[in-house]
C-alpha cells in the first residue's frame, strides 16, 4: 500500500508540473482560433468591397414600370456592334425582371420622329421620347470600342460600352439619370512560335464571326452581363 501511495503521489506531482504546459497549449489554441476568425472576417470585408458596383446609381432607386432599350450610338468602326449589344442588353434586362418593349416597336415609333440612328438620340429630349413610346424608362447605350487587333504574334479582342437608364414621366418629376455603368473587356493572346499560322487563324476567326454577324460575341456578352448585374433586380 505504501508503494502505491508513493507512485500516486509521483503521478500527481507530474500532473502539477505539466499543468502550465497544458495552459500554454490552450492559449495557443485560443490564439489560432482568434487569428482564424480575423482572417475570415478580413476576407469577407475584402470580397464585399470588390462586389460589383455601377458607375452611378441614384439614391433611393425606384425601377421604371416599362423600359425601352433605344438604338445604341457607335464610336467604333463596326456597324454590327450596336445592334448586337442592344439585343444582348435587352435580353439580360428582361432576365433581370424588367418589362421591356420590343425593338421593332421602338424603331418604328422613333422613325416617325425622324430618328433612324442611335447617334441622333442625344439631340432629342428624353421626356419626348418616353411619351412617344409610352414608357417611363429609357436605356441609352454607347459602343466605345469594338475591335480585333491581329498582328500574328499578338491578338486582342476588345469591347467597351457605356449604358444609362433615364427615368422619364411618372414617378419622376423630370428626366432623371437613375443608373449608369461602363465596362471594358479585352482578351489578349501571344504566339511567338508560329506567327504566320497564328495570323491566318486570327483572320479566319474574324471572317467567320463577321459572316455569322456575331463579332466578338464572348466579349460583348461579358460586358453586357457584368453591367446589367449592377442594376438592381426588379421584383414584379
Amino acid at each position: 500500500m505504501g508503494h502505491f501511495r508513493v507512485r500516486s503521489s509521483e503521478f500527481r506531482g507530474r500532473k502539477a508540473v505539466r499543468s502550465p504546459k497544458s495552459k500554454t497549449v490552450r492559449h495557443w489554441t485560443l490564439d489560432i482560433g482568434h487569428w482564424t476568425f480575423l482572417f475570415f472576417v478580413s476576407c469577407f470585408l475584402f470580397l464585399s468591397s470588390c462586389a460589383l458596383k455601377p458607375k452611378y446609381i441614384v439614391e433611393n432607386y425606384s425601377s421604371p414600370e416599362k423600359i425601352a432599350v433605344l438604338p445604341f450610338s457607335n464610336q467604333s468602326i463596326d456597324f454590327d456592334a450596336p445592334v448586337l449589344l442592344r439585343k444582348l442588353f435587352n435580353n439580360e434586362l428582361i432576365d433581370r425582371g424588367y418589362n421591356s418593349i420590343s425593338s421593332e416597336e421602338i424603331d418604328a415609333k422613333l422613325l416617325e420622329m425622324g430618328i433612324s440612328d442611335g447617334g441622333q438620340l442625344a439631340s432629342v429630349d428624353p421626356k419626348e421620347i418616353g411619351e412617344k413610346l409610352n414608357v417611363n424608362g429609357l436605356i441609352y447605350g454607347d459602343v466605345i470600342e469594338f475591335k480585333y487587333t491581329t498582328l500574328g504574334f499578338y491578338c486582342a479582342r476588345t469591347v467597351e460600352a457605356n449604358f444609362k437608364l433615364i427615368g422619364v414621366g411618372v414617378p419622376y418629376d423630370t428626366s432623371l439619370l437613375l443608373w449608369e455603368d461602363e465596362r471594358k473587356v479585352s482578351h489578349k493572346d501571344f504566339n511567338f512560335t508560329n506567327v504566320g499560322g497564328a495570323l491566318v487563324s486570327q483572320l479566319a476567326e474574324k471572317m467567320v464571326d463577321k459572316a455569322l454577324r456575331s463579332p466578338l460575341k464572348k466579349e460583348a456578352d461579358e460586358v453586357v452581363n457584368t453591367s446589367v448585374r449592377t442594376l438592381p433586380r426588379r421584383i414584379r
